[in-house]
């Protein structure tokens, strides 16, 4: 869930306020933001927000080659392309300046105007960049229409005439692997046999994304058809591409890749956009959603969808319309954020004139802020910034067993407690569509009246009020942004890990609690987020000095120093941790889903972290794909007479409700929930995972050992 907070920032042009900012696009880190205009390219640092190159052209590069089109980086920010209107790729060399930073902090001569507080000195290092033009290329194939960086060794670039050019970043032209979509046959799905190219002239392609993660490419035609380029592997060889169709689609405008939950949206001239899903039964394209907008929403027409950026975890899409407008969709549809319904005063006119039009956008270092393009008049921009909070979920699932509201900004948090909001209430609001019974085996309760419903809430109880946690700026100058949070099961202590190391707070002492020793606080980075257990700070790390993965233990009442931490090493980088009762749940890059038993020891910090099972899920999904992993425990079934008639359900096989020893482990990839057998393992002396034995508690879920359902 994102929400936006305070007001959006202009951001001042360099060189001619006259020209039309083309494009806006981030390197791989989303720290570095190239602005293209017709003839010049700067580029931004994101925080703080200042501009560190200015490159303009020389009038007789813009005759002789055009003026600038598109822009692209390189996966390691050493290179940016450009591509010209007369057909031409511009290479340029980034290289950064080591022995300067790009601003220096100068205090006054005026002893009163000095600073005096460490919040005013900007400690982030800003780089100091400069760009070279490294080569010149006539690509003798059309107007370039869009480049698609696929990998650090190649950019592809799509054509007027119907063809995809893959040129190494060297210059050179990958002749055996360009495309021609004359020659790529497209069908509905993988299995028809019956599929044929394109025939039709003047046909290319209009926008394109690639994912390796989907195995493929996302692409628009200029006609408005839509489509998903596939092979059998990475190397895209001409002769197995294959294209698949996306259904019902003839007005696309644009295309964007969620890499995460594996889906393809396709904006539409009607104003909606189309997300598919690729069946893996079929490999064709299953419509999953449709994002539109409603009556309420506005009941005009924006028109054609414009452009789309997926958030960098994608869990959130935001798009721009053509005739004014942005909106913040979630990952599956739910619309978080809509500048139409916002309020311009009574002299605009949205369904004439919107004052917010946006040619291009693009998302920050973890998504806290949407860079866009918005357009002032037919030939002049700006730039603007528009500030983000989210909740901790999108970036630390395991926190969506708590019951406390909070949600985090790059520095700082918003808390809300728990108690405030249900310290009186006597019942827990029962969902109808649940099997809930009464311990007597009764009918549920339910709440026939607004009278009766005031006897279990007290609605007073519903106001809110915010609690902002300021990290501290000793830790988030050198450590921003924020990047995951938890709270404990009492609301009274928090924990927050930055670019490096992590900090708690504790509600009742109104203080944060860092590394006494900043070079423990630098030598690891949290990147698989963080918990509570008990009175200890869960987290996956990665150590800087030793170069390996580990999972730390903190005690709360302790120094925060690594001679009090329990540190234990795994062998492959933590995407996700997760906590049930004593049994810590961690999911890593070798796709294998560990559970670990903690005991407490003693009263002195000592831990005893012994792992019991691991099942492997390579097969289900590939790693990256992995949004969480959590243990949960089966129920037996009540019995039949203790049904109500409302929601009876036919009874299942008993099978089904085969308990395990412990926690079951419960897998959510790309969207996907699926429930794991579980099998143990014996461990190594190091802990490890070592030779698989069956464990004796199976969960079948009618027949099969894995279940899948979509959600």
């Amino acid at each position: 869930m994102y929400f936006p907070i305070g007001w959006p920032k202009v951001l001042k042009n360099l060189g001619s306020d006259t020209q039309l900012i083309r494009q806006i696009v981030s390197n791989r880190d989303k720290v570095l933001f190239a602005a293209l205009t017709d003839e010049c390219l700067v580029v931004w640092f994101c925080k703080p927000t200042v501009p560190i190159v200015y490159h303009k052209r020389s009038a007789e590069s813009l005759q002789r080659l055009g003026v600038n089109v598109c822009v692209e980086w390189k996966p390691d920010s050493s290179m940016i392309c450009i591509s010209t209107s007369e057909g031409h790729l511009i290479l340029y060399n980034v290289e950064a300046q080591n022995e300067q930073t790009a601003y220096q902090q100068c205090d006054p001569p005026t002893a009163s105007l000095r600073r005096d507080s460490a919040e005013l000195f900007v400690k982030e290092v800003i780089p100091s960049l400069k760009v070279t033009l490294f080569k010149e290329i006539l690509v003798w194939d059309g107007q370039i229409t869009r480049m698609c960086c696929i990998s650090g060794t190649e950019i592809l670039v799509c054509t007027t005439r119907a063809h995809l050019l893959r040129y190494r970043w060297d210059g050179t032209q990958n002749r055996d692997y360009c495309l021609d979509l004359g020659r790529i046959p497209f069908s509905i799905n993988q299995q028809v046999s019956k599929a044929e190219p394109i025939l039709e002239d003047n046909t290319h392609v209009n926008d394109i994304e690639y994912s390796p993660l989907v195995c493929g490419f996302g692409i628009t035609l200029n006609d408005g058809r839509a489509a998903y380029l596939t092979a059998p592997n990475l190397k895209f060889d001409p002769n197995a591409v294959q294209g698949i169709w996306a259904q019902g689609i003839d007005d696309a405008t644009c295309v964007r890749v969620n890499h995460k939950f594996r889906l393809i949206a396709i904006g539409r001239k009607n104003s909606q956009i189309d997300v598919f899903t690729i069946d893996e039964a079929t490999g064709g394209l299953e419509l999953s959603h449709t994002m539109v907008l409603s009556s309420k929403d506005f009941p005009g027409d924006p028109g054609p969808v414009k452009c789309m950026r997926w958030s960098g975890e994608g869990r959130a899409v935001a798009a721009s319309w053509e005739r004014g407008g942005v909106s913040v969709w979630s990952t599956f549809g739910a619309l978080l954020v809509c500048s139409l319904a916002w309020d311009y005063g009574l002299s605009q006119d949205l369904a004439r004139h919107n004052p917010l039009v946006v040619s291009s956008m693009e998302w920050a270092t973890e998504g806290y802020q949407l860079w866009m393009v918005k357009v002032e008049e037919e030939s002049k921009s700006n730039l603007i910034q528009m500030d983000f909070v989210k909740s901790p979920l999108s970036v630390n699932p395991c926190m969506s067993n708590q019951r406390h509201l909070y949600l985090q900004a790059d520095d700082k948090l918003y808390v809300n407690l728990e108690d405030n909001l249900t310290s009186q209430t006597k019942l827990s609001i029962i969902d109808s569509s649940s099997d809930a019974f009464q311990e007597n085996g009764q009918e549920p309760l339910e709440y026939d009246s607004r009278t009766k419903y005031k006897e279990f809430v007290d609605d007073n109880e519903c106001r809110k009020q915010w609690i902002v946690l300021q990290l501290p700026a000793t830790y988030i100058a050198t450590n921003w942004p924020l990047r995951f949070s938890a709270v404990d099961g009492s609301g009274q202590h928090v924990c927050a890990a930055g670019r490096a190391g992590l900090a708690h707070y504790s509600c009742a002492a109104r203080r944060w609690k860092l590394f006494g020793n900043e070079a423990h606080e630098r030598d690891f980075v949290v990147t698989a987020g963080v918990l509570w257990w008990r009175d200890y700070i869960v987290a996956g790390c990665y150590s800087v000095t030793d170069g390996h993965d580990e999972i730390r233990l903190y005690p709360r009442d302790a120094k925060l120093d690594n001679k009090f931490a329990k540190i234990v090493r795994v062998q492959a980088q933590v995407f996700v941790l997760d906590i049930l009762d004593d049994q810590l749940v961690v999911f890593g890059a070798d796709a294998l889903v560990t559970i670990y038993e903690l005991n407490r020891i003693d009263n002195n910090g000592n831990v005893e972290v012994r792992c019991v099972q691991a099942v492997d899920i390579s097969a289900l999904s590939h790693p990256a794909c992995v949004v969480s992993a959590s243990l949960c425990r089966l129920q037996d079934a009540p019995p039949a007479h203790a049904r109500s008639a409302r929601t009876a359900r036919p009874p299942r096989p008993t099978r089904w409700w085969v308990l395990p020893a412990s926690g079951l482990p419960i897998i959510n990839a790309s969207g996907k929930l699926m429930m794991v057998q579980r099998e143990e393992y014996d461990v190594d002396e190091d802990n490890n995972p070592r030779q698989k034995y069956k464990n004796s508690g199976t969960l079948h879920c009618y027949g099969d050992t894995i279940s899948q359902l979509n959600f």
